[in-house]
């Protein structure tokens, strides 16, 4: 995430999953059990992971944005999903401080898979003008202790967050180093290049679409690379035998919010399955929303 001077605020992110896993293409809605109505589309901007309700990326219309991912570890069964903290913070209206909203979202006793959960919430400046606070929320790992920090200004300049541990070398992934300093070309200002609305997105779906030139073969090395081309994995930690399924970047996805308020959501597809196999799509199909933030 990072602010482009003056004119707005960004965020850039890949979504790598199993191409098998049912989803819904970004729309609005309210997290609602039934098929969304599109004459009344609901508060929310997201895609929707069919398989435990919730969201990996979203945006209400009063502005809040949450970002989770999912901490790279062996996989065990847990009642709560990690997908229900998105939702419930982007469903949420209180105008409680961002502290405070950890434990309104976070049922008590509630035990979850690792995860990182980056959390925005708008305020407006004396000048009229939108600004964020930030709030990055973690386990630290499967079943850990729910904690939360303020992002740096160091990240709130210019920052990532991955799959790894906070704290604990997962701000230091080649994937999150490699696009950070990619993304920092838009924040550097240059008196040969004028970046408009169009050549930052450009720009952003450039960095998202890096790939190591070393060929990614298993779930380890994924932190080495922004884009993930289509590999068969295998669920580690599983008991039972697991055949192998397609895993990649599924969907890329840009965020923009001007300082007045503007919103540009750019959500395209990468990889799907197309009778089995593992399909990159040329050109990538999109969506684009654009709306103002009721704050």
């Amino acid at each position: 995430m990072s602010h482009y001077w003056n004119t707005c605020s960004i965020l850039a992110s890949n979504r790598d999953e199993f191409l098998d896993r049912p989803t819904q293409e970004a729309h609005f809605h309210s997290f609602e059990n039934h098929a969304p109505n599109p004459e009344s589309p609901g508060n929310i901007l997201s895609g929707r992971d069919e398989k435990a309700g919730g969201t990996w990326l979203g945006i209400n219309r009063a502005g809040r944005v949450a970002l989770l991912t999912n901490i790279t570890e062996p996989a065990k069964k847990f009642d709560s999903s990690r997908g229900e903290l998105t939702s419930s913070f982007l469903l949420s209206d209180s105008a409680h401080p961002l502290q405070d909203e950890v434990g309104k979202i976070v049922s008590p006793n509630a035990v979850f898979a690792g995860f990182n959960l980056l959390l925005l919430s708008p305020a407006l400046r004396p000048d009229g003008k939108l600004s964020y606070d930030s709030l990055l929320v973690t386990n630290h790992g499967s079943g850990g202790t729910i904690t939360s920090r303020f992002l740096s200004t160091q990240e709130r300049s210019c920052g990532g967050v991955s799959n790894g541990v906070d704290g604990a070398g997962g701000n230091d992934w080649p994937k999150i180093n490699h696009a950070s300093h990619d993304l920092g070309a838009i924040l550097r200002p240059s008196s040969t290049k004028e970046w408009t609305e169009t050549n930052i997105t450009d720009h952003l779906f450039e960095v998202l679409a890096w790939r190591s030139p070393e060929p990614i073969t298993d779930r380890s090395q994924l932190r080495n690379t922004v884009h993930v081309a289509a590999i068969p994995i295998t669920i580690e930690g599983s008991t039972e035998y697991v055949k192998p399924a397609f895993y990649g970047t599924r969907s890329s996805t840009v965020l923009l919010v001007r300082r007045d308020g503007v919103v540009l959501f750019i959500e395209r597809d990468v990889w799907k399955l197309v009778d089995g196999k593992a399909v990159k799509l040329e050109p990538p199909t999109e969506r684009r929303f654009r709306f103002n933030i009721n704050v």
